[in-house]
């Protein structure tokens, strides 16, 4: 196969899950779809660095490191989406498999938990994004965010912390 035909595959497989990270880091499906666009771009570039056998964390690596700049100069800036979440499912790829949020959640109780990931802080969001709806391990996320292992646990020890408070009232209404 060529190497064209090898990217081809390479996209197929992992959109979904590069688009579903980026949308859970950004909050917003237009930035997502932009942000999968551009990881698969910035992979091309650099596909003789591209190691098929961990070509997906390769992959999410990309797309974090996309994000979180996109995150930092948003603030910078000040500028953020209007409506960061729609009741409308315009935003999905063709990828059929869904995530497990999908699974286990109501479309009700899926805003109010995609609503609390955006509302952490990157440096939390991006470590429980990875573990929780990616399932990297954490040698994975410390190797994708630069820090190690025990810094990863804390992040999400913390963020994971902040989610039970913000969804607190969301869960104890809904039982």
């Amino acid at each position: 196969m060529s190497d064209e035909q090898d990217f081809v595959i390479l996209m197929q497989q992992n959109q979904g899950s590069v688009y579903r990270l980026a949308f859970h880091l950004l909050g917003d499906a237009e930035e997502a779809k932009d942000a999968t666009q551009e990881t698969f771009i910035k992979a091309w570039k650099r596909l003789d660095m591209l190691r098929w056998e961990t070509s997906r964390a390769w992959l999410l690596k990309i797309t974090v490191n996309l994000c979180l700049d996109w995150l930092r100069r948003r603030r910078f800036r000040g500028d953020f989406p209007e409506e960061e979440f729609q009741d409308t499912p315009e935003y999905q790829l063709p990828d059929p498999s869904p995530d497990p949020l999908e699974q286990c959640l109501g479309e009700e109780v899926q805003i109010k938990v995609r609503e609390a990931i955006s509302s952490l802080a990157p440096k939390y969001r991006a470590a429980v994004v990875l573990r929780d709806l990616e399932g990297l391990s954490y040698r994975e996320i410390a190797e994708m965010l630069n820090m190690t292992i025990g810094k990863v646990k804390s992040r999400l020890f913390s963020g994971r912390r902040e989610l039970k408070e913000i969804l607190r009232p969301v869960f104890e209404v809904s039982r």
